[in-house]
């Protein structure tokens, strides 16, 4: 199921059908296709047949019925209608505080999300997050109004979401924008290859990297970057680096080399990924320094 929106109503008279709330209104037009339109009073003290005024509707969606999901009007149904007053307001904020229009899928997603996040919270239930690191970097304004969207959930219905709804949400506000569709897949999968990483390193010196320290920072800072080279395939020439450098930081941080050769075994037969010399040579001295117990912070 999807739906679609329409900005312009070609002059269809709309009748009012039943309300989710004060805001948010099935009706259907005079070729008998239904509409849920949003609003401010769209669905207030309205009756069965009621005229629906145009100038009212801030935005109007047609359901995409399939059999394999939820119908529409089901999936509004089940959703708290203070929730999902606070999730088109949250939207509105967004839209207007990183200056962009969402499609119009996050209308549902989001609301359908936040009532269940808010259900999870009320049971003291919340998820794992493991991303947040790179969702909070990647998208540093998606993030900070995901956080704002927190805040909004609690002025409104005094509920405190968890912290993990920090990068759900975000990823919501990511997903919503059309210039950013693909955006999603290609975080999840930087975070997979970085994670697959950092494991590699940590069992081959057996210890714990200390996720606060500035070599930790600069290291994931690394790894972003030459994921982001690999997945966009970026062929860019570089000078390759002397050998012989090469084989004397080889020789001094052996241990670290060893590492990234395990590095690269992973990344070849995984991805089809190849390491170049330059960085054999910048990420043992990455490894050395992230793992090196003297290392300042």
């Amino acid at each position: 199921m999807g739906f679609c929106c329409v900005m312009r109503y070609g002059g269809h008279s709309m009748k009012f059908t039943k309300a989710f709330n004060n805001n948010v209104a099935l009706v259907k037009d005079s070729s008998g296709v239904e509409w849920i339109v949003m609003g401010t009073g769209v669905g207030f003290q309205k009756n069965k047949g009621d005229s629906i005024s145009e100038e009212n509707i801030r935005r109007k969606f047609v359901a995409e019925q399939s059999s394999t999901r939820k119908p529409l009007l089901q999936v509004l149904d089940e959703i708290d209608s203070e929730v999902l007053d606070v999730s088109v307001e949250i939207i509105k904020n967004t839209e207007a505080q990183l200056g962009i229009t969402f499609n119009n899928n996050i209308y549902l997603t989001l609301a359908d999300h936040l009532n269940f996040a808010v259900k999870r919270a009320n049971e003291q239930i919340d998820y794992a997050d493991t991303n947040r690191w790179e969702v909070k970097n990647l998208y540093p304004k998606e993030y900070e109004a995901a956080k704002d969207a927190i805040r909004q959930v609690f002025d409104r219905l005094d509920v405190l979401l968890p912290k993990s709804e920090e990068t759900f949400i975000t990823y919501h506000f990511v997903n919503g924008q059309q210039a950013k569709k693909t955006k999603i897949e290609e975080t999840l999968k930087m975070t997979e290859v970085i994670n697959r990483i950092i494991e590699i390193v940590q069992y081959h010196f057996q210890l714990k990297l200390d996720e606060d320290s500035l070599n930790y920072t600069r290291f994931i800072t690394h790894l972003r970057y030459f994921f982001i080279r690999q997945f966009k395939q970026d062929q860019t020439e570089q000078e390759e680096v002397d050998l012989t450098l090469l084989e004397l930081v080889k020789t001094k941080y052996e241990k670290a080399y060893q590492a990234v050769e395990k590095i690269s075994t992973l990344l070849e037969k995984r991805y089809g990924w190849s390491l170049s010399s330059n960085e054999r040579l910048y990420l043992t001295l990455h490894v050395w320094r992230v793992t090196n117990r003297q290392t300042t912070k």
